[in-house]
């Protein structure tokens, strides 16, 4: 019988150990709904190859911005995230990542504690606390998308130092070097920890799986490349499993370049999209990349 009893109150201890256990894992605010809408929207910037490796997001980002408000976004809701120290003496950026020292960071921080970064800040400032329970978009340029897709998959992995949860409802990514960048361009900073760790076949990237990871709520992915971008290669910007897909392919002053891909905003361009199964035929109707990503966010879609 005193056998039978320890076995019952071992059972109910372990049960009641595993409740604590899903309790604490579980998000303290309910997930909010997919609805069409102007969220909060987090622009992430990309590399830097200067000596300085710093960054203003105002000006970075001014292009995207003065766009996004010029369509009903408000200043509050539109914020910025850098990894690099301030440009020109002038903040310029709404967060920026600090090291356990309090140090900005440097070419040489590696993706991976920029993402573990990031995702606290979206955790703590939008996903939980008192105020917690909102969700946010995100449009990143270049090696900023990498950290957005680092960032979901070491929380949907249950990474030490990352939080257990997010709601980010859409991400855009313009130009990001998902399969690795330009070889030639990699090899001039081989020195970085940064460029090594967005060559194909490194490390880092093998360790993303190729359908990126959702958030609590779910994610929608979109990815824009282009033919004209002579630093991520068209194929290498739409190489994830996203849900929808856009690549430009214009010539002479349409042509789309790295850069453009986050300041054109207005006309019409040579393009071809995907959003499941086959590309389409390209036409001359596909909106501005700027444009193509206000849309992204705002539109409800499916997970």
């Amino acid at each position: 019988m005193r056998r039978a009893r320890s076995s019952t109150t071992l059972f109910l201890s372990a049960l009641l150990a595993m409740a604590i256990a899903f309790v604490a894992a579980a998000p303290a605010n309910a997930a909010p709904s997919r609805s069409n809408g102007r969220s909060t929207v987090i622009f992430v910037h990309g590399y830097d190859p200067t000596f300085a490796a710093a960054t203003n997001c105002q000006e970075y980002w001014a292009s995207a911005i003065n766009h996004f408000k010029s369509n009903g976004y408000t200043d509050a809701q539109l914020k910025t995230y850098s990894y690099y120290k301030n440009k020109s003496g002038s903040n310029g950026c709404t967060w920026r990542y600090k090291d356990a020292d309090g140090k900005y960071g440097t070419r040489n921080t590696s993706l991976t504690e920029i993402a573990r970064s990031f995702a606290n800040r979206v955790y703590n400032s939008y996903s939980s606390g008192p105020y917690g329970g909102q969700k946010v978009d995100v449009v990143a340029h270049s090696m900023g998308g990498l950290v957005v897709r680092a960032a979901l998959h070491h929380v949907k992995k249950g990474t030490r130092g990352f939080p257990s949860y997010l709601y980010i409802e859409d991400v855009v990514t313009l130009g990001t070097p998902h399969y690795g960048a330009d070889i030639g361009q990699l090899n001039a900073c081989a020195h970085v920890r940064q460029c090594r760790q967005m060559r194909g076949g490194s490390d880092f990237l093998d360790g993303l799986p190729q359908t990126p990871s959702k958030s609590a709520m779910g994610t929608d992915w979109t990815v824009v490349s282009s033919y004209d971008d002579d630093t991520v290669a068209a194929g290498s910007g739409a190489w994830i499993h996203a849900q929808h897909k856009l690549q430009y392919n214009d010539s002479g002053d349409k042509a789309i370049s790295h850069t453009a891909l986050k300041s054109h905003k207005r006309g019409s361009y040579r393009g071809r999209v995907k959003h499941s199964g086959m590309w389409s035929a390209y036409t001359n109707y596909r909106p501005a990349p700027v444009e193509l990503a206000r849309r992204a966010v705002y539109q409800e879609s499916s997970q």
